[in-house]
């Protein structure tokens, strides 16, 4: 039996503690993973997670990481790159969460770093996982529903999530919705389909960080579509693909399950999606154990996979680089999205204050 690969936590906020927490305590019991080192300034948060994981020992920041096989960078993304290059300096392989950096050339400086230590990098993009999103993919890859004509993609809702950092609220921190919840967007929209010849970008930031957005996304394959994305307004939370026969659709919340119809069929489906257990003529269905907390434990088993044979994780620190190039050109190219409440006067100080012109 192969030894469990030594995990570190760097970062034991929000993320850490709903997510990688329960996932790192199912490979834990199936020996895959030991955690070995959990790293946090802020002694609340280092201690509810030393209180999972007993056995770890505590770091109040991440100064001796040459014991372990695999640090998970969960600290805010200001200090991604510190921490995924001293770790891979350090010799050992990174999962790193999203967004990878605050910027490109602090994530080109992550994989020069992984390159020279011959080590793993991988973004925690976790959604890659998911088999609605497998499905979705295969789907529009198979041309079943014909050529994509155009996509809409909406989520959101009141900002509710129990952050413990001012990184989500502040600008310089890479803070805003675009780069919270767009990354997961644009990163499988850059997987299933490239990167875009042409972005629009259109924001509510009037000095701090973006709340709402609007980027419309263009195709050298000649189709397009639109992302909209909200911290203080509910949205549809649903994904939907027209194609010349038909639409598939997915609502984010259900990592398991879409919606599809085809043109000239009375009736569409909503289904959640199984495993096919065999090809024979009867083939039976089993569960796919398709939530985000089961595609974090699928993420994980694929870096550990990568950790111990080299193999590449499916979200390297090359693909993880592509939501931030697109996030950048959104901000290279953004204007102040329209708010017919505000009055000419102050339209010109919210652009004064945003930065446009």
């Amino acid at each position: 039996m192969r030894e469990p690969v030594r995990v570190g936590l760097i970062g034991c906020g929000a993320a850490a503690s709903r997510y990688h927490a329960p996932a790192l305590r199912v490979l834990e019991r199936e020996g895959v993973v030991r955690i070995v080192t959990l790293v946090d300034p802020d002694p609340r948060s280092l201690g509810e997670l030393h209180a999972v994981f007993p056995a770890a020992s505590t770091m109040r920041d991440p100064s001796a990481l040459a014991e372990l096989d695999l640090a998970i960078v969960a600290s805010p993304p200001r200090f991604h790159a510190e921490h995924t290059i001293a770790a891979l300096r350090a010799g050992v392989a990174v999962l790193c969460e999203k967004p990878m950096a605050a910027t490109v050339a602090e994530g080109e400086a992550m994989i020069a770093a992984a390159q020279s230590a011959g080590k793993t990098l991988a973004v925690g993009l976790h959604r890659r996982f998911l088999p609605a999103a497998r499905t979705l993919d295969d789907v529009l890859r198979s041309g079943r529903l014909g050529t994509l004509r155009s996509f809409r993609c909406a989520e959101g809702a009141v900002f509710r999530w129990p952050a413990r950092s001012r990184a989500f609220f502040e600008r310089d921190a890479g803070g805003g919705v675009l780069a919270d919840i767009g990354v997961h967007v644009l990163d499988l929209l850059g997987a299933w389909f490239g990167s875009p010849a042409r972005v629009h970008y259109e924001d509510d930031a009037m000095g701090g960080v973006e709340a709402n957005c609007r980027i419309t996304l263009e195709y050298a394959q000649g189709f397009g579509g639109e992302v909209r994305l909200s911290r203080d307004t509910r949205q549809p939370n649903r994904w939907v693909f027209d194609c010349s026969h038909g639409w598939i659709a997915w609502h984010v919340h259900d990592g398991d399950r879409i919606a599809m119809a085809m043109d000239g069929v009375a009736l569409g489906l909503d289904a959640t999606l199984r495993d096919v257990v065999d090809t024979s003529p009867a083939p039976g269905l089993g569960a796919t154990g398709g939530g985000f907390e089961t595609s974090f434990v699928a993420q994980l088993r694929d870096v550990v996979a990568a950790v111990r044979d080299g193999t590449p994780p499916l979200v390297s620190g090359a693909a993880g680089l592509e939501s931030l190039r697109v996030i950048e050109a959104c901000r290279r190219e953004r204007t102040l999205m329209d708010m017919p409440w505000l009055g000419a006067g102050e339209v010109a100080r919210a652009r004064r204050l945003g930065g446009v012109a």
